[in-house]
């Protein structure tokens, strides 16, 4: 089989497991009941697909999380637009400088990047298919979380908001994960 029918029959192969999982073209994957095939590789706990009530700055979000370099490199890829106040959140287990890029993205998102305590420390707007890599200015960076465009703005969610500890914790802890690693530490009385 030449490369081109090798690349053809695996693109078809995904599309029809994505038809499969009832995963639409026109829909987030994983938002709105949708499942993703991802879910077979993930550990037995709710799946990578599982959307959590996350509190920031006064708001309830519905996020997905990104724990797995693999989920992490996947993020929102083929992504149409997302639904009001939901989006992923992707968690590290250190903190360092980050880099995001919209390759396979269609739509425009917002970015927030929060520290190791889930302080937000600054919002970016990305462009829809932009190959170039957005990074973060600060090198404190533990978690990130892509929303829809102009979100934070819209919403008022300014720097020195805090994602809630406890509900970061809870979802990292229903996808089988250590919430020690994944989660905000808890702000210092």
């Amino acid at each position: 089989m030449t490369k081109t029918k090798k690349i053809l029959a695996g693109t078809l192969a995904a599309a029809a497991l994505a038809a499969a999982a009832g995963v639409s073209a026109s829909r987030c994957a994983g938002f709105a009941g949708t499942e993703t095939a991802s879910r077979l590789a993930e550990p037995p706990a709710a799946p990578a697909g599982t959307e959590f009530p996350v509190r920031l700055g006064g708001k309830t979000l519905s996020l997905r999380l990104a724990l797995t370099e693999l989920e992490r490199r996947r993020g929102l890829t083929g992504c149409r637009g997302l639904p009001e106040n939901a989006g992923m959140l992707f968690a590290y287990p250190d903190a360092k400088r980050r880099a995001f890029w919209m390759r396979g993205v269609p739509a425009d998102l917002s970015i927030g990047f929060f520290d190791a305590a889930g302080m937000l420390l600054e919002t970016r707007e990305m462009q829809a298919e932009n190959a170039a890599s957005v990074f973060s200015r600060s090198d404190r960076v533990k978690f990130a979380l892509e929303m829809r465009a102009r979100w934070f703005e819209e919403n008022g969610v300014a720097p020195g908001a805090r994602l809630s500890s406890a509900d970061v914790a809870a979802a990292v802890e229903s996808r089988g994960f250590p919430s020690e690693k994944f989660a905000p530490d808890e702000p210092a009385e």
